[in-house]
């Protein structure tokens, strides 16, 4: 599975050559859910923070709250994984692609490995922000937000997850052009478009919540 996913993140021309013979949904399901575990563990520092600073009694709403966005977290990567794929696979429509949705959807999902490392830098970079913040205090909590939006730190992780976006995208690249039989050219056409959206979104929201 490592030796795999290093020819996936590395080589992913010559992977995807062999891979779209036998195309396969677990291996790429096992990335997709580490993604998945890693953004729960990211998550846990900030409930540990909010939930000291919440008054005697409340301790259990933050369990609720967190054990629901446990749940949302753990399957929003997998909704990811499936919408993606649903756009490569329209995009690659107009040029002409041909090949299987499932072979696409596997092959999709090795793509998002280098999304774990934006994820565990943003863990690390909440872990600092937040460390020794007092969430009861409003104006705390709202520079935190700012700094991990817009702070240092925040651009930092920005950039990560920028970088690790084009690293997915030369992934995917190759990925749809084994798998719908086109050039790179024309897949790296496609998927730029998806990836230079995700970008857009993924500013946005940080914009958003500053």
């Amino acid at each position: 599975m490592l030796s795999a996913l290093q020819q996936a993140v590395t080589r992913p021309a010559s992977f995807f050559e062999r891979e779209a013979r036998d195309p396969g949904l677990l291996r790429p399901a096992v990335v997709v859910g580490l993604l998945a575990v890693v953004g729960l563990l990211a998550a846990v520092p900030t409930f540990l923070a909010i939930a000291e600073a919440l008054p005697a009694g409340a301790g259990i709403f933050a369990a609720v709250g967190f054990a629901i966005g446990s749940v949302i977290g753990a399957v929003v990567p997998f909704v990811t994984w499936l919408l993606f794929a649903v756009l490569f696979f329209l995009g690659t429509v107009v040029f002409g692609g041909d090949g299987e949705f499932r072979d696409l959807f596997a092959a999709t999902g090795w793509g998002f490995a280098p999304r774990v490392v934006a994820t565990v830098v943003g863990a690390v970079v909440s872990f600092v922000v937040i460390s020794g913040t007092d969430f009861s205090d409003p104006q705390q909590a709202q520079q935190v937000s700012q700094t991990v939006a817009t702070g240092t730190l925040g651009l930092l992780n920005q950039g990560v997850s920028a970088l690790t976006y084009l690293w997915s995208g030369w992934v995917w690249t190759h990925a749809v052009a084994s798998t719908r039989e086109l050039s790179v050219r024309q897949a790296g056409a496609v998927v730029g478009v998806v990836v230079v959206l995700a970008l857009a979104l993924n500013v946005g929201s940080a914009l958003l919540f500053a």
